[in-house]
């Protein structure tokens, strides 16, 4: 995820106040970035740790490891590796993962959970490992980046062509929102999309996740809806250009709303 915006903190719940939010993918640059850490890592002698647990496998077969290129140390893996099921798994290497220490073998590192190794959970995890090996199965990665970006291409594009003030960045299936003008009422467009039957992930960090099985006429409704929400949103009158008006005047604004509100006697 930290993709989408490198060496910057993930936008948080204040970033819908106004349209700072920015974003973008550069795979190439991101995978040398990558590829630079991991040997730093190994020239340091640094454990380097993936946290695949939001994305899983949805990048690769291989997961993130396989789409950048990059080997770690350790994987965490989260409910992707179970079809959605809680579970929650390390992977490493063997001097990482022993549970033991040589120096005193009887010194055991014990994992404990109320819920651990239960037998349906690892039985979804079976199926889902027993398919994601097979190669009719794995072919859904086939082209999975240059779809998704087509698909962003499009969508953007639409939404210029109605001069709306909203983009989409991508990782592939993940998207992200934001905005090309100045408005402190962009967290309206989660309701217009609503009114649309349209529910996305939006609070935050502005990100959603697409299913990789989502089809051409899929992506066309949501598409449709989207930009019909933001046709909707501008006509109402909650978008506007305003030279005077930037991102800093409108934060603020909210500072000062929020020092002067007077507080109930």
């Amino acid at each position: 995820m930290q993709a989408l915006h490198p060496n910057a903190n993930a936008p948080a719940d204040s970033a819908l106040a106004d349209s700072s939010r920015k974003a973008h993918f550069d795979r190439a640059a991101y995978t040398q970035w990558l590829k630079s850490l991991r040997q730093v890592c190994t020239e340091r002698n640094i454990v380097l740790i993936f946290d695949e647990v939001f994305l899983g496998f949805r990048l690769a077969a291989g997961g993130a490891q396989e789409y950048f290129g990059v080997r770690a140390d350790m994987v965490t893996y989260g409910k992707s590796l179970a079809g959605g099921l809680p579970i929650g798994a390390v992977c490493g290497r063997k001097d990482l993962m022993r549970r033991f220490r040589e120096d005193h073998p009887v010194d055991v590192c014990f994992a404990r959970g109320t819920f651990n190794s239960h037998p349906y959970v690892m039985t979804a995890m079976d199926e889902f490992l027993s398919r994601l090996s097979d190669p009719a199965f794995r072919s859904i990665y086939t082209g999975l980046d240059e779809v998704w970006d087509k698909r962003a291409r499009r969508l953007n594009d639409m939404l210029a062509e109605h001069d709306l003030p909203v983009r989409v960045s991508n990782l592939s299936s993940i998207w992200m929102v934001h905005y090309s003008e100045p408005s402190r009422y962009n967290w309206m467009f989660q309701y217009y999309m609503r009114l649309e039957q349209l529910a996305l992930s939006w609070v935050g960090t502005g990100r959603l996740i697409f299913s990789l099985n989502y089809s051409e006429a899929d992506f066309a409704e949501v598409a449709k809806r989207f930009v019909a929400a933001a046709k909707e949103m501008k006509k109402d009158g909650w978008w506007w250009r305003d030279p005077s008006v930037t991102n800093k005047k409108i934060r603020r604004q909210i500072l000062k709303e929020m020092i002067t509100r007077k507080r109930p006697q």
